[in-house]
């Protein structure tokens, strides 16, 4: 049984009822896709247990059509040498999950940009605040897929591509 395969093993036997997907996906890389409210128990035991001890990057994917946001966090098992995604899903309409800042410190700035970008609420962050847009920004979240950027009146393009020295 090779690593890879021995992490999802482990999972599942630890969390039977929580794991909705989990796979192989090639050398070094599994995906762990599992239920919104057990992602900070299965995070806890993916770094304390399986040596899931560094994140690399959180983000998110808007699947408008199933009303549905995806949380994915990549994390590096440093002595494993595996990259991991443990990915879950919330409803659009609540988007809310349980940060895992306690899980690992390095998701302050990943989860914060994805409050930002897609409106998902980290409970238990201690700073979401801007982080990429203007303070004062009172929009949508910009890469949700039903975002539009704002109309530009046709005197203020012309204007635009006036001063840039035409077309």
């Amino acid at each position: 049984m090779s690593v890879e395969e021995k992490v999802i093993e482990s999972v599942k036997t630890r969390f039977p009822e929580d794991i909705i997907e989990a796979k192989v996906k090639r050398k070094n890389r599994v995906s762990i896709s599992v239920r919104s409210n057990r992602i900070y128990d299965i995070g806890l035991f993916l770094r304390d247990e399986l040596g899931f001890n560094h994140i690399t990057s959180v983000s998110g994917v808007d699947y408008i059509d199933m009303n549905e946001l995806e949380v994915i966090y990549t994390i590096w098992s440093i002595d494993k040498k595996i990259l991991a995604s443990l990915r879950t899903k919330i409803p659009r309409d609540n988007p809310t999950l349980k940060s895992l800042i306690n899980v690992w410190e390095g998701v302050l700035y990943h989860e914060r940009e994805t409050w930002e970008m897609f409106g998902i609420k980290f409970e238990g962050h201690p700073d979401l605040s801007s982080l990429l847009l203007p303070e004062e920004w009172d929009g949508p979240p910009p890469l949700r897929k039903d975002f539009l950027l704002p109309e530009t009146p046709q005197e203020k393009l012309e204007e635009k591509i006036k001063r840039a020295g035409g077309w």
